[in-house]
């Protein structure tokens, strides 16, 4: 495989005096799954992608492949060519940025975590699989592992590489008709806590069989850390986003340096350092910047790319996607702060709820008032009196996630992390009045 430096070299030797701009991403995957107590596949995969951006007085075309050799990218610049000569201007198109100062981010690369063998991920399985098997349940699961590298180059000059390793590990068991889940996510394979990965899942799917019908309505909920990270996801994007917020369709619109959720709640973007740190710049090759997204309930800042900001009369933050894309700039590298509260001081403190282990199809319907809908999963207990009571049939919410982030009554002390659309980390929370609309028959 080339290197991304030899792949831009070819590319701009190719592009001569067109003002050009390169995005290469390649990734090494590795994956085992097992289920039913048995490895049942093990799979890797290494892939190239390149992104090509021409830029010809206020005309661009844009190709993409995955072949960089010398034949591919003549064919894919003379299509382009043709694409600028039959084009109009566009009087809003951004010339190509100059290189700004960047800096590595080097505690997101761990070469331990990209060298895990299939034996590594194995012994993982074998382990859980027999913790199941000792306690008459069945296990599923993964243990995966990578490498992915990202490489922004363009004509004038500027260069920018990031690589960053990834180990998640996620596990599920079946205990009858009880499901219990968990998993745990990180840069650095060896920070990763099988022990308690593996004990959650398989003493939430014990806890879990036989599971009652609830009736819809409105409840306090604890929502675990996997199910408040799904929600603060859609929060980020449709919420903070810079193209949202200036087409008046985030909840966030004209109230910024406003209150907009509960004061307990404090969420930043922080791709330097933290719990969600990844790619020190965006794909426009600008450093991110931190930001704090809301500050104790009052909202603070944006995403911004060079052309929202332009819009905007402000600075660029460095979250721009790659060009052209429908959303604009997003944060990608979510933190809501911890609080103060551990899980079992928030059921210590309900008198009647429901805990939720994670959530799944999670889809908004009215991304304005951030309204959502998704079912709970893996793992759903009804809360009496300050104890977990007795496992429930899953339900669907139907909610808007901005009403519910100012309902919550308690923040828990402890994050984790999830790859989602990019990296979000998230504590525990207990929100009153929250919304399931419907039951399932499961």
């Amino acid at each position: 495989m080339l290197s991304h430096e030899r792949i831009c070299d070819r590319i701009f030797r190719l592009a001569g005096r067109r003002r050009t701009e390169v995005i290469v991403t390649s990734t090494c995957s590795a994956l085992t799954r097992f289920a039913d107590n048995v490895i049942s596949q093990n799979v890797a995969d290494t892939a190239t992608e390149i992104s090509v951006r021409v830029l010809d007085n206020g005309r661009v075309a844009k190709f993409s492949l995955n072949q960089p050799s010398e034949a591919s990218l003549r064919t894919a610049f003379s299509g382009a060519d043709l694409i600028l000569k039959t084009q109009k201007k566009d009087p809003r198109l951004l010339p190509l940025p100059r290189p700004a100062g960047l800096k590595e981010n080097r505690s997101v690369f761990f070469p331990g975590t990209a060298d895990l063998t299939p034996s590594d991920r194995a012994a993982r399985a074998v382990s859980f699989a027999g913790k199941c098997r000792r306690a008459g349940a069945v296990g599923f699961g993964t243990f995966e592992n990578g490498t992915r590298m990202v490489t922004v180059a363009n004509s004038l000059g500027l260069r920018a590489f990031h690589r960053e390793t990834y180990a998640a590990y996620s596990v599920t068991a079946r205990h009858g008709d009880g499901f219990g889940w968990a998993q745990d996510y990180s840069c650095d394979s060896g920070r990763l806590d099988f022990e308690r990965v593996d004990r959650a899942a398989l003493d939430k799917a014990l806890r879990s069989a036989g599971p009652r019908a609830v009736p819809p309505g409105r409840y306090t909920v604890i929502l675990e850390p996997s199910a408040v990270a799904n929600l603060l996801l859609f929060l980020g994007i449709y919420g903070f986003g810079a193209r949202f917020y200036q087409e008046g369709q985030s909840f966030v619109s004209g109230r910024l340096g406003k209150k907009v959720l509960n004061d307990k709640l404090t969420i930043t973007d922080d791709a330097a350092e933290g719990p969600s740190a990844g790619m020190p710049f965006d794909y426009e090759g600008v450093p991110k910047r931190r930001l704090v997204l809301v500050d104790k309930g009052v909202a603070r800042d944006l995403a911004h790319d060079r052309q929202t900001a332009r819009e905007a009369g402000v600075r660029t933050t460095g979250h721009a996607l790659p060009m052209p894309n429908t959303y604009g700039p997003l944060p990608s590298n979510l933190v809501m702060a911890a609080g103060d509260r551990s899980l079992k001081e928030m059921i210590r403190s309900t008198k009647k709820g429901i805990l939720v282990t994670s959530f799944h199809y999670c889809n908004p319907l009215k991304p304005i008032t951030l309204e959502m809908t998704g079912m709970t999963r893996n793992g759903t207990f009804m809360i009496e009196n300050g104890r977990i009571s007795y496992p429930v049939k899953n339900l669907r919410f139907t909610e808007s996630v901005a009403d519910a982030f100012n309902r919550v009554e308690a923040v828990g002390d402890r994050l984790e992390s999830f790859l989602l659309w990019g990296t979000v980390s998230a504590p525990a929370l207990k929100i009153k009045d929250f919304n399931f609309s419907s039951a399932t028959m499961f």
